[in-house]
């Protein structure tokens, strides 16, 4: 009887100390995944840039063209890593306010 007393409160206590964290994690998840997408844009722009100047290059696209294309290309790729810079401030904040808390919660010396 007293282990079993034992072991519902070993439980107990480790999934009140799990419980945030668990929560945290599945937060977390969609942060990461819309960074993951946020860098695939990136990625894309900065492709798109690179096959617009190869296109020039070769010929096939005319200097006011390839220059207003890229144009609108180097936008986005600004609007997209704006949006990344901005994506990687609320993660700094975030872990700034996680210290924080531990700080506070930890004992006096």
């Amino acid at each position: 009887m007293g282990a079993l007393l034992a072991l519902l409160a070993t439980t107990a206590a480790v999934v009140f100390t799990a419980w945030p964290l668990v929560r945290r994690g599945q937060q977390g998840g969609t942060d990461s995944a819309e960074l993951s997408e946020l860098v695939s844009q990136r990625d894309l722009a900065i492709e798109d840039i690179r096959e617009l100047d190869f296109d020039h290059d070769l010929g096939n696209l005319s200097e006011e063209d390839h220059q207003e294309l890229r144009e609108q290309s180097k936008r986005r790729a600004v609007a997209i890593l704006k949006q990344i810079q901005a994506q990687d401030g609320r993660i700094d904040e975030e872990i700034e306010q996680a210290i924080a808390a531990l700080r506070g919660s930890a004992p006096a010396s």
